[in-house]
């Protein structure tokens, strides 16, 4: 029996030679043929070339056919060459419609502004957003993302999201970058990944989900996975009128059952309206990954900064739910703002690009000290995911992390030890520790050795990695990653001093005019889904008491 394994090695050894990605003409079999007779010039399709010309031609015959039906015109695929030449499509009008993978998407509108404009986002399985994944042999020895230093990495194009950007961000995300593997190498097609993971000539991948779950039976396996993200997209250039582009996405997005009205075998793609908005995160990634900075706020745009606890993707993940229902409430489109680091954050604020702040309360006292900013509602049970948290609560500590080998038994064994701390601006990341520490005679500034790590993850991946003896972190931070590293092999010595929760702050002088709505709106949301999205239980009306103690800090 030839199995798909079998089959891969096939045809992956024969596109090795002789792939193209040229327009394919229409397969002739019986049925392949328009339900219609559609009339006058036809619109153009080009494809982003993620898989061989072949394969993609026949797996958008059935959208061909139907959108054929749905606008009374004819319409041609036309396969790109490559990324590159996709982007030039779409952006110089040469083609009406595009099939992009969401980095480009990003990419070619920032290029071309004002003449991409993003009609329908891919359904699959139900969601309109995917996973990317890192990938492994079965037996290979290599359990989690932080245990490939030094391996050899497999990736696929360099502007794919699924293949490049969030594989890299994932590897980011455990403090590795290109230049800790031994090798990284980019094989274009994702297939080629699996096929070079399965016969040893790589460690390990960076693929979509989708791909990676079809050859799971045959000796792969999953490490890592990242949170979701918007699909493809299908986008439109200027060269059609506004009422076309209508006609195009309303046809799109009503497509029933996956196959339309078309007689064809192939199973096309179902999509979901898609907005600009949509494709936010891919931006702040490209930006922290690569530098591009393409991210766009229109005039009028409500700016609410977030102090970066977590990777962007998480971020994007827990707040932006809570941004779309913001801005469907108050008629204005409020967006997140995503710093790279807790200094840039507070350079985000103190420079007035941000209406509205959400920070820890160590911060929020630091800023009050030097500019108007005042707290408007108060988090209650932010990250309860913690063994010992306490969810209905509007306050949270921190944890002292060690090994279980570190030989460290209890706190007063930290002096003059190795200790990581998120940042010496952060509260469930250093000040919980400091004011708990104190109690037992130890001042963190002078007893200890301090490492600033940036991000929470860091700190727990120092600590397992023995780059330091201690770390501190937030309560919940170890629940959160306790799938990337072996939390067999930690230990949280203490569990420090509790402080008031993040403040949601008003900056920049409420420029908005929206403190008010906001409060009331933030203080009286029961939607669970949206909570749930955010890990917190709800909002009150903040006290500026609340935070007066840690101006002293």
């Amino acid at each position: 029996m030839i199995t798909r394994l079998t089959v891969l090695f096939f045809i992956l050894a024969i596109t090795a030679c002789s792939d193209t990605h040229d327009a394919v003409p229409p397969v002739d079999r019986t049925g392949d043929r328009s339900p219609v007779s559609p009339e006058g010039p036809p619109l153009v399709l080009s494809i982003v070339p993620v898989e061989r010309a072949v394969e993609l031609y026949e797996r958008f015959l059935p959208l061909k056919y139907y959108l054929e039906g749905a606008l009374r015109r004819p319409v041609a695929i036309k396969i790109s060459k490559d990324y590159e030449t996709a982007m030039q499509e779409i952006g110089r009008g040469e083609v009406h419609l595009a099939y992009l993978d969401p980095g480009t998407y990003c990419e070619v509108r920032a290029r071309y502004k004002g003449k991409v404009f993003p009609l329908a986002k891919v359904v699959g399985a139900g969601a309109a957003r995917s996973r990317s994944v890192l990938i492994v042999k079965e037996g290979s020895g290599i359990e989690r993302a932080a245990d490939l230093k030094g391996k050899r990495i497999a990736l696929g194009n360099p502007q794919s999201s699924f293949s490049y950007l969030i594989p890299l961000a994932l590897l980011q995300d455990v403090g590795l970058n290109v230049r800790d593997f031994s090798s990284v190498d980019f094989l274009q097609q994702e297939d080629r990944v699996v096929l070079s993971v399965l016969v040893g000539n790589h460690d390990a991948g960076g693929i979509s989900e989708a791909v990676a779950r079809k050859y799971l039976g045959d000796g792969l396996r999953i490490i890592q996975t990242s949170e979701t993200i918007p699909q493809f997209v299908i986008c439109a250039s200027e060269t059609l009128g506004e009422e076309i582009r209508r006609q195009v996405g309303k046809a799109l997005t009503e497509q029933q059952g996956g196959r339309g009205d078309s007689p064809g075998q192939g199973q096309t793609e179902r999509f979901a309206a898609a907005e600009d908005r949509d494709f936010d995160v891919i931006r702040v990634m490209l930006r922290n990954l690569t530098g591009k900075d393409y991210i766009e706020y229109a005039p009028g745009t409500v700016r609410v900064a977030v102090l970066p606890l977590y990777s962007a993707l998480t971020i994007y993940e827990r707040y932006d739910p809570l941004m779309r229902y913001l801005s469907e409430q108050t008629g204005r489109q409020v967006k997140l703002v995503i710093p790279r680091t807790f200094e840039e954050f507070i350079e985000v604020v103190k420079s007035g690009r941000a209406d509205f702040s959400y920070q820890n309360p160590f911060i929020f006292a630091i800023l009050s000290r030097e500019m108007n900013i005042r707290p408007l509602v108060t988090t209650i049970g932010e990250d309860c995911s913690g063994e010992e948290a306490i969810c209905g609560e509007d306050r949270f500590r921190g944890v002292i992390l060690t090994r279980q080998d570190s030989g460290i038994t209890t706190v007063r064994d930290l002096k003059n030890r190795r200790v990581m701390v998120v940042s010496p601006k952060s509260a469930g990341g250093y000040l919980s520790q400091k004011i708990y520490l104190r109690e037992y005679g130890i001042d963190a500034d002078r007893d200890l050795r301090i490492i600033d790590a940036k991000k929470q993850e860091r700190v727990i991946l120092g600590v397992y990695r023995g780059e330091a003896d201690a770390g501190f972190v937030r309560e919940s931070a170890p629940v959160v990653w306790k799938n990337v590293v072996d939390a067999s092999k930690l230990r949280i010595l203490a569990r420090t001093t509790y402080l008031p929760n993040w403040p949601l702050a008003v900056c920049n002088a409420d420029r908005a005019g929206l403190a008010p709505r906001v409060r009331k709106l933030l203080t009286e949301l029961t939607d669970e889904a949206i909570l749930r999205s955010a890990r917190i239980k709800g909002f009150r009306v903040a006290r500026d008491s609340d935070y007066e103690a840690l101006t002293h800090y």
